[in-house]
Protein backbone atom coordinates (compact mmCIF):
# COMPACT_ATOMS: atom_id res chain seq x y z
CA UNK A 1 0.00 0.00 0.00
CA UNK A 2 1.28 3.17 -1.13
CA UNK A 3 1.89 5.68 1.93
CA UNK A 4 0.94 9.36 0.26
CA UNK A 5 2.82 11.86 2.58
CA UNK A 6 1.53 15.53 2.58
CA UNK A 7 4.97 18.03 2.92
CA UNK A 8 5.12 21.54 2.36
CA UNK A 9 8.56 21.81 0.06
CA UNK A 10 9.72 25.11 2.13
CA UNK A 11 10.09 22.05 5.24
CA UNK A 12 13.62 20.75 4.29
CA UNK A 13 13.50 20.20 8.02
CA UNK A 14 10.78 17.36 8.15
CA UNK A 15 11.93 16.06 4.86
CA UNK A 16 15.07 15.07 6.40
CA UNK A 17 13.01 13.56 9.60
CA UNK A 18 10.75 11.93 7.36
CA UNK A 19 13.61 9.78 5.24
CA UNK A 20 15.11 8.53 8.46
CA UNK A 21 11.63 7.68 9.42
CA UNK A 22 11.27 5.79 6.20
CA UNK A 23 14.98 3.93 6.38
CA UNK A 24 13.93 3.09 10.03
CA UNK A 25 10.95 1.09 8.62
CA UNK A 26 11.72 0.05 5.50
CA UNK A 27 9.29 1.96 3.90
CA UNK A 28 9.74 2.26 -0.18
CA UNK A 29 5.92 2.92 -1.26
CA UNK A 30 5.57 6.41 -0.80
CA UNK A 31 4.48 9.37 -2.40
CA UNK A 32 4.98 13.19 -1.57
CA UNK A 33 2.12 15.30 -1.67
CA UNK A 34 2.56 19.26 -1.94
CA UNK A 35 1.17 20.30 1.02
CA UNK A 36 -1.44 23.53 0.47
CA UNK A 37 -1.01 26.68 2.79
CA UNK A 38 -4.08 28.78 2.49
CA UNK A 39 -3.16 32.53 4.26
CA UNK A 40 -6.34 33.48 5.26
CA UNK A 41 -7.17 29.92 6.51
CA UNK A 42 -4.95 27.30 7.84
CA UNK A 43 -7.18 24.92 8.52
CA UNK A 44 -8.62 25.09 4.74
CA UNK A 45 -5.64 24.66 3.71
CA UNK A 46 -4.70 21.42 5.95
CA UNK A 47 -8.16 20.32 4.67
CA UNK A 48 -7.74 20.78 1.01
CA UNK A 49 -4.43 19.27 0.95
CA UNK A 50 -5.45 16.08 2.74
CA UNK A 51 -8.68 15.98 0.54
CA UNK A 52 -6.48 15.93 -2.66
CA UNK A 53 -5.07 13.10 -1.80
CA UNK A 54 -8.77 11.19 -0.81
CA UNK A 55 -9.99 13.21 -4.32
CA UNK A 56 -7.27 10.89 -6.20
CA UNK A 57 -8.23 7.91 -4.61
CA UNK A 58 -11.79 8.27 -5.24
CA UNK A 59 -11.20 9.19 -9.03
CA UNK A 60 -9.03 6.18 -9.36
CA UNK A 61 -11.50 3.83 -7.40
CA UNK A 62 -8.88 2.85 -4.89
CA UNK A 63 -10.88 0.43 -2.14
CA UNK A 64 -8.88 2.42 0.47
CA UNK A 65 -5.87 5.13 0.88
CA UNK A 66 -2.96 5.68 3.35
CA UNK A 67 -2.01 9.64 4.27
CA UNK A 68 0.37 10.67 6.52
CA UNK A 69 1.81 13.74 7.60
CA UNK A 70 5.32 14.68 7.13
CA UNK A 71 5.98 15.04 10.96
CA UNK A 72 4.79 11.78 11.55
CA UNK A 73 7.26 9.96 13.92
CA UNK A 74 6.94 6.33 14.57
CA UNK A 75 7.12 4.96 18.38
CA UNK A 76 9.24 2.04 17.73
CA UNK A 77 11.12 -0.52 14.82
CA UNK A 78 8.04 -2.16 13.36
CA UNK A 79 5.44 -0.07 14.33
CA UNK A 80 4.28 0.74 10.71
CA UNK A 81 3.84 -2.84 9.19
CA UNK A 82 2.22 -3.37 12.76
CA UNK A 83 -0.21 -1.03 11.66
CA UNK A 84 -0.98 -1.84 8.29
CA UNK A 85 -1.13 -5.93 10.01
CA UNK A 86 -3.49 -4.70 12.63
CA UNK A 87 -6.08 -2.95 10.07
CA UNK A 88 -9.93 -3.55 10.89
CA UNK A 89 -11.87 -5.30 8.56
CA UNK A 90 -15.06 -2.67 9.52
CA UNK A 91 -13.99 0.80 9.48
CA UNK A 92 -14.63 4.63 7.78
CA UNK A 93 -11.15 5.91 9.03
CA UNK A 94 -8.31 3.94 11.16
CA UNK A 95 -6.15 6.03 12.76
CA UNK A 96 -2.37 5.43 13.90
CA UNK A 97 -3.04 7.35 17.23
CA UNK A 98 -5.00 9.96 18.45
CA UNK A 99 -4.05 13.22 20.33
CA UNK A 100 -7.37 13.72 22.11
CA UNK A 101 -10.76 11.44 22.23
CA UNK A 102 -12.26 9.15 24.73
CA UNK A 103 -11.64 5.53 22.79
CA UNK A 104 -14.07 2.79 23.62
CA UNK A 105 -13.66 -0.81 24.40
CA UNK A 106 -13.56 -2.20 20.57
CA UNK A 107 -11.06 0.90 19.96
CA UNK A 108 -13.48 3.09 18.29
CA UNK A 109 -13.57 6.89 19.18
CA UNK A 110 -16.34 8.92 17.89
CA UNK A 111 -14.59 12.68 18.38
CA UNK A 112 -10.49 12.71 18.29
CA UNK A 113 -7.89 14.74 17.30
CA UNK A 114 -4.79 13.86 14.70
CA UNK A 115 -4.53 12.80 11.56
CA UNK A 116 -0.70 12.10 11.53
CA UNK A 117 -1.18 8.06 9.62
CA UNK A 118 -4.63 7.59 9.07
CA UNK A 119 -6.31 4.78 6.13
CA UNK A 120 -9.53 6.14 4.73
CA UNK A 121 -12.11 3.66 3.29
CA UNK A 122 -13.39 3.59 0.08
CA UNK A 123 -17.26 4.20 1.57
CA UNK A 124 -15.85 6.82 3.64
CA UNK A 125 -14.59 8.98 0.09
CA UNK A 126 -17.70 11.31 -0.36
CA UNK A 127 -18.48 12.14 3.11
CA UNK A 128 -14.64 13.26 3.77
CA UNK A 129 -14.55 15.19 0.74
CA UNK A 130 -18.03 17.78 1.76
CA UNK A 131 -16.52 18.45 5.25
CA UNK A 132 -16.56 21.49 5.70
CA UNK A 133 -13.08 23.72 5.61
CA UNK A 134 -13.59 26.00 7.76
CA UNK A 135 -12.41 24.05 11.08
CA UNK A 136 -10.14 21.78 11.75
CA UNK A 137 -10.11 18.75 9.63
CA UNK A 138 -10.15 16.67 12.93
CA UNK A 139 -13.05 17.97 13.77
CA UNK A 140 -15.29 18.58 11.53
CA UNK A 141 -14.91 14.69 10.89
CA UNK A 142 -16.20 13.74 14.55
CA UNK A 143 -19.27 11.40 14.85
CA UNK A 144 -19.61 11.35 10.86
CA UNK A 145 -18.04 7.90 11.12
CA UNK A 146 -16.87 4.47 12.14
CA UNK A 147 -13.41 5.88 13.53
CA UNK A 148 -11.15 3.06 14.70
CA UNK A 149 -7.56 3.58 16.85
CA UNK A 150 -4.58 1.55 16.32
CA UNK A 151 -4.32 -0.25 19.45
CA UNK A 152 -1.54 0.09 21.06
CA UNK A 153 -0.67 3.48 18.77
CA UNK A 154 2.07 3.44 16.39
CA UNK A 155 2.75 7.03 15.67
CA UNK A 156 2.35 10.45 16.88
CA UNK A 157 3.83 13.63 15.53
CA UNK A 158 7.47 15.07 15.67
CA UNK A 159 7.81 18.48 18.02
CA UNK A 160 8.86 21.33 16.44
CA UNK A 161 8.20 23.89 14.71
CA UNK A 162 3.91 23.81 13.95
CA UNK A 163 2.95 25.62 10.25
CA UNK A 164 -0.84 25.70 11.59
CA UNK A 165 0.06 27.04 14.99
CA UNK A 166 2.76 29.37 14.09
CA UNK A 167 4.63 28.24 17.00
CA UNK A 168 6.87 26.03 18.36
CA UNK A 169 4.70 22.70 19.49
CA UNK A 170 5.36 19.86 21.50
CA UNK A 171 1.80 17.81 22.03
CA UNK A 172 3.49 15.14 23.95
CA UNK A 173 1.25 16.12 27.28
CA UNK A 174 -1.81 15.17 25.16
CA UNK A 175 -0.54 11.31 25.18
CA UNK A 176 -0.27 10.71 29.25
CA UNK A 177 -1.82 7.29 29.20
CA UNK A 178 -1.79 5.99 25.99
CA UNK A 179 -0.26 3.07 24.99
CA UNK A 180 2.28 2.78 22.77
CA UNK A 181 3.82 -0.01 20.06
CA UNK A 182 7.42 -0.85 21.69
CA UNK A 183 8.38 -4.17 18.67
CA UNK A 184 6.62 -6.86 20.85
Amino acid sequence: MTLNIIHLQHRIDRLLILKEEFTNQNITDFKIWEGIVDCDSPCAGISKAHKQIVKYARDVNLPEVLIGEDDLHFVSDGAYNFFLKNKPVDFDVYLGGIYSGEIKTDNTVNDFAALTLYIVNKRYYDIFLNLPENIHLDRAMRYTGRFVVCHPFVVKQHNGFSDNLKIESDDDRYLLGREFYNGN
